[in-house]
């Protein structure tokens, strides 16, 4: 698709770094991609590695010599391809290639059927070891100087920036290459995938079985980007018929337009839906699920709505409020996951539902601490270290979900109103920008692919696409807790917070405290420094403060964390004016 084709800016919220900077160059606007949804990304999927169902992670070994391209397939080594651009490149740098190693790339980029003949390098636990890999016999080892079972392991524990000496032989024509380097890093300093990996490189190697293999494991089983059940494409005119908002099989034989499909159920689907065979023969009427519904037409992409910011005094003002945000909804998000019962005093499918419920409620509390440390980071990007003070101070206003609109922070039990709260917090923006949270960061978004560094596009990409996770989450939390009463599932419906002078209360604030001087040290610090500063905080929110919240809680209070009074670093921060004009 070229930039002609486009008639409105939209945003991508990828998070494959090799596609990002695949396409980084055509499309410098942000843009929404219509496609595979958060759900996914590796870490949502049920990855085996070896190959996992998502990806195979050998294919990081291609790559473990700078710019060589290799296939280790059983005990062989083969050359595939040489990267003599960047050879070339690397070449101009004063001491990066010495003048026999560019001899020996131009060499192997002439030509042949190169395979490693001998490798020497430092093996992890091995320690330095050199053999040929076709003489290893694919079974176990023990004892001193053992060697690898097969060339893939030996590549595989070959320590990161170590050297490590190859050399090549080709018998068409019969030559021989010695060449030397450090052992290849598969991520940046950013923790994506390093430039030398290709789009869809992790997942080439994959056949593709998965089809015939979920449609019997049923919907509970699999991750969510791999559905079995969707809602029916919409008939082609209107309609509000409810029957066409229930899900149904996603594989069925029945492909019928314009009728309801009948509805998904617990029961066998083999007479639902398409055998095996089936499957292979007409893949193509399976129709793309996009936003949880399946797609018979033409998609027409939803328009990005962010504008950027006419200074960086705005955006650092805007930044400084979306870490207050992020702080502000995790005191709410703790609050409810803390007024749900305890597994102990329930039973049945009510236990499973609300024990999922504070699960999942704790992962996104832990993700808005990463959103905090997210806009944290930029803000020092935009500032500079010496000038940047951490960004901790709670909002005083949410964004309400309507233009110009704000809300006050309510900490809560989790009702079903709070339910329903958090789902208009997370609710991508649609109609009108800042209505929401995803609203305040398409400005910030906006602003920053001008001209900024890509770490902190991609930091405020990553909040974004969160987010819409989080959103979906709480929809389906919503869903998860609605065949029960509020009153099954919650201490209490309406618990007040304890007393200043509580003793239970009083550690809890403490731990609070501690947290967050953790946080303010390990931000001010920055990475790489101030990472255990920062793992600290994190940590002490399921453990220490966890168990002051537990404490408290279980004596029938509401969990509410106060910010430090009269201290600057923490004071609270209000929405930028432009939230709040009429």
């Amino acid at each position: 698709m070229s930039d002609s084709d486009i008639s409105e800016p939209i945003k991508l919220l990828a998070r494959n770094a090799p596609a990002i900077r695949k396409t980084q160059a055509v499309y410098a606007k942000p843009r929404l991609v219509v496609g595979n949804p958060i759900s996914t990304r590796l870490e949502s999927g049920i990855g085996n590695c070896f190959p996992g169902l998502e990806c195979d992670l050998r294919n990081l070994e291609r790559r473990f010599f700078p710019f060589l391209e290799t296939d280790v397939i059983d005990n062989k080594i083969a050359l595939v391809s040489v990267d003599i651009a960047g050879v070339e490149a690397a070449r101009k740098k004063k001491g990066a290639i010495d003048e026999p190693t560019y001899r020996a790339y131009r060499a192997l980029a002439a030509g042949g059927d190169w395979t490693v003949k001998s490798i020497k390098g430092t093996f992890g636990p091995l320690k330095t070891l050199q053999f040929e890999p076709s003489k290893l016999r694919n079974r176990s080892s023990t004892g001193e100087g053992r060697l690898p079972i097969n060339a893939w392991t030996a590549v595989r524990l070959l320590t990161e920036g170590t050297d490590v000496f190859l050399t090549w032989h080709t018998r068409k024509p019969a030559a021989t290459v010695d060449i030397s380097g450090k052992r290849a890093r598969y991520l940046n300093d950013d923790g994506a995938l390093a430039d030398m990996f290709a789009p869809g490189e992790l997942t080439q190697s994959l056949c593709s079985p998965w089809t015939h293999d979920f449609r019997d494991c049923a919907c509970f089983y699999w991750a969510s980007n791999h559905p079995d059940i969707a809602l029916p494409p919409l008939p082609s005119e209107p309609t509000t018929d409810p029957k066409w908002y229930v899900p149904v099989p996603w594989e069925r034989r029945d492909r019928t337009l314009n009728t309801p499909p009948k509805p998904a159920t617990n029961q066998d689907p083999t007479r639902v839906e398409m055998r095996y065979y089936e499957i292979n023969r007409v893949w193509q009427k399976l129709n793309f699920v996009i936003e949880g519904r399946e797609q018979s037409t033409p998609y027409a992409q939803r328009a990005f709505l962010g504008t950027p910011l006419p200074d960086d005094k705005t955006l650092e003002t805007h930044l400084r409020y979306a870490a207050g945000v992020e702080l502000a909804v995790l005191h709410e998000y703790l609050a409810a996951a803390y007024s749900l019962k305890p597994d102990g005093v329930l039973n049945g499918r009510l236990r499973d539902d609300v024990r999922a419920t504070r699960a999942e409620l704790m992962r996104i509390a832990l993700g808005e601490m990463r959103h905090l440390r997210g806009v944290n980071t930029v803000l020092a990007s935009l500032l500079g270290r010496p000038n940047y003070e951490p960004a901790l101070g709670i909002a005083t206003l949410l964004p309400g979900g309507k233009l110009n609109k704000t809300v006050a922070v309510l900490i809560s039990a989790f009702t079903l109103d709070a339910q329903q709260r958090f789902i208009d917090i997370e609710k991508p923006s649609e109609a009108v920008t800042a209505q929401t949270v995803d609203g305040l960061y398409a400005n910030i978004l906006a602003t920053l692919v001008k001209g900024h560094p890509p770490e902190d596009v991609q930091a405020v990409r990553t909040i974004m696409t969160e987010g819409e996770d989080h959103y979906r989450t709480f929809l389906a939390l919503q869903e998860w807790l609605k065949p029960h009463k509020p009153a099954t599932y919650l201490r209490s419906e309406k618990p007040k917070p304890a007393p200043k002078n509580h003793a239970l209360n009083q550690t809890l604030q403490r731990e609070y405290v501690w947290l967050l001087d953790k946080l303010y040290s390990g931000y001010k610090t920055g990475l790489p420094d101030g990472a255990l500063d920062v793992n600290a905080a994190r940590n002490a929110m399921v453990s220490r403060l966890d168990k002051a919240a537990d404490d408290l809680t279980d004596a029938g209070f509401l969990l509410a964390l106060d910010l430090p009074a009269n201290d600057a670093r923490f004071k609270p921060v209000a929405p930028p004016p432009s939230l709040l004009k009429p």
